[in-house]
């Protein structure tokens, strides 16, 4: 099945659920303006990606990415020996039973810990009945998958057609949960970790979640597990989400299993509690958080390590940075520049609808940013990036950056809202960038109507734990008589509202000297006073390599 259908429906065409072939439905650019909105007057080809309409002149063909090549791995069809089923019977509390359903099988295979080929257990991964991958496991916890194979989650067929689903972090787990009963469970590939999770798996199966109603969340107990709970939740949906509580002595599915029995394990899965989001927190909800703030302090910011700058913001989950500037200050590429550095450091990936930068044009500014060199040529042939330099920056940007096409979606507030939740649903986007403000169609201009606006991308940011960067043009700034230049704007000088200083988290005024190409870059709001202060730092901007230089 080719993933045309997703792309034309996120142009807002309704395919009412068909995924091949021909049809005619209501165009989403016109149909609202005339009398007939129900007329289906829009041809669309969904096997090819073509769509046309016979009133307006919405039409096109959706490309779909180069999608990256993978491997299928040789089926192990081997039958398990007996040593393998003692001990997954004596040591796991797993059937034969259940590893004949999840097709367990054994085989000899070289291993990177062992670094020779030994006997190993196969948990084979099956998607739509196709073997896609294999996860190999020796002795001594040595691992690995396939290679070049797709990364999916383990049992995906198993929710073909489920209202519920279960994520554990482990396949041993997925096979104590069908011990217990539970038969529409999968399991991550490779497990959880500290820190940024980047979860290709998911990437790769969202589609499969769609219509789950229910999805309970089996992750272990420890702080990776923790943080992989956090961001299954923040991609799959708090309203769908629910988690459980294991026995004091266990940390995961199968020590349930062993040490308190099917029933045992069931029973957490029955009274699984929903992630909190009905507007009540409980002390019960955060006393471990608010534990480990007195015990370790606030949690730390993101840095993104140029220099100077990161003593005065680091940036956090689910809070929106303003960033002004009177016009030619060099703003969005300083924001170019905080996005690639946290792209480099953190791994955090970014949607982006930059109004003024088609995205072309916007790849090649990033570039720059990724490689410390001129996307084109400059005084000196040394000042351009060289050819691998170039393949580099590019799949860095491929890697961790989704353009919004700004001529196909709705480019209301509430559109591109619309459409970043759909990046963070199927890319895991961790930042945002809305450049600039007075480009979004708005509906209104007087204060109350930006207040309304802003908190709705609040109100984004906060549920998907999404750093946000809206960056907006000042009023016409006068000169000082004096110096002849342009007074330094303020959060408070942006067109249109006090509440793009008043609503915002943090706040930036990039300010730029012509004369000496001396940027300062002034930090004048930190909402939360351990993520940074108040302050300026100044930079160097490089005409001929476009790069910022510490002053």
């Amino acid at each position: 099945m080719t993933d045309n259908w997703v792309l034309l429906e996120q142009l807002g065409i309704n395919l009412h659920n068909k995924k091949y072939g021909s049809m005619k439905t209501e165009c989403p650019k016109c149909s609202t303006s005339r009398k007939n909105k129900k007329d289906p007057c829009l041809s669309v080809n969904i096997t090819e990606g073509v769509y046309n309409c016979h009133h307006c002149e919405f039409k096109g063909k959706v490309f779909e990415k180069k999608h990256k090549e993978y491997t299928r791995p040789p089926a192990r069809l081997e039958k398990l020996e007996k040593d393998t089923l003692a001990y997954f019977e004596n040591n796991r509390g797993i059937s034969n039973n259940t590893l004949l359903t999840f097709k367990v099988t054994d085989s000899v295979e070289w291993m990177p810990k062992a670094q020779t080929e030994i006997p190993v257990i196969c948990f084979n991964y099956y998607r739509n009945g196709v073997l896609t991958n294999v996860k190999y496991r020796g002795k001594n916890k040595d691992f690995k998958m396939h290679k070049d194979a797709e990364l999916i989650f383990y049992n995906l067929d198993s929710l073909e057609g489920a209202e519920e689903a279960y994520i554990c972090e482990g396949e041993i787990d997925a096979l104590s949960l069908y011990e217990a009963g539970i038969y529409n469970v999968v399991s991550v590939p490779n497990g959880a970790s500290k820190g940024s999770q980047k979860l290709e798996y998911l990437d790769n199966c969202w589609q499969h979640f769609e219509g789950i109603k229910k999805i309970v969340l089996f992750t272990d107990g420890d702080e990776a597990g923790e943080s992989l709970k956090e961001e299954l939740v923040r991609r799959l949906g708090a309203n769908r989400c629910f988690i459980v509580d294991y026995p004091k002595d266990c940390k995961d599915s199968n020590e349930v299993l062993l040490k308190h029995g099917k029933m045992a394990l069931k029973s957490i899965a029955e009274v699984a509690r929903p992630w909190p989001i009905d507007g009540l927190v409980t002390m019960d909800d955060m006393f471990e958080t608010v534990v480990g703030f007195y015990e370790h302090g606030y949690p730390e910011g993101y840095a993104a390590k140029i220099g100077e700058f990161d003593n005065y913001l680091t940036f956090y989950p689910g809070q929106l940075t303003v960033i002004t500037g009177i016009p030619g200050s060099g703003k969005s590429e300083f924001v170019d520049w905080l996005m690639a550095s946290l792209a480099k450091a953190h791994g955090w990936s970014w949607g982006v609808c930059s109004f003024e930068n088609p995205p072309e044009f916007h790849v090649t500014k990033l570039a720059e940013k990724f490689t410390d060199k001129a996307f084109g040529f400059r005084k000196d042939p040394n000042h351009r990036m060289s050819k691998a330099e170039f393949d580099y920056a590019i799949a860095q940007i491929d890697k961790y950056f989704y353009f919004i096409n700004l001529s196909l979606v709705d480019v209301t507030i509430d559109g591109l809202i619309e459409k970043a939740e759909q990046l963070v649903k199927q890319k895991g986007i961790k930042g945002l960038l809305f450049d600039p403000w007075n480009c979004i169609e708005h509906k209104g201009d007087d204060t109350n109507y930006v207040l309304e606006c802003l908190n709705k991308l609040i109100h984004f940011l906060e549920k998907y734990r999404v750093h946000g960067f809206l960056v907006a043009h000042p009023t016409k700034l006068k000169k000082d008589p004096k110096t002849n230049k342009y007074e330094i704007p303020t959060l408070y000088s942006i067109s249109g509202s006090a509440h793009f200083f008043n609503r915002t988290h943090n706040g930036l005024s990039v300010w730029r000297d012509f004369e000496t190409n001396t940027v300062d870059v002034y930090v004048q709001k930190v909402k939360w006073s351990w993520l940074g202060k108040i302050g300026f730092c100044s930079y160097n901007f490089d005409t001929y390599t476009r790069q910022y230089k510490q002053v």
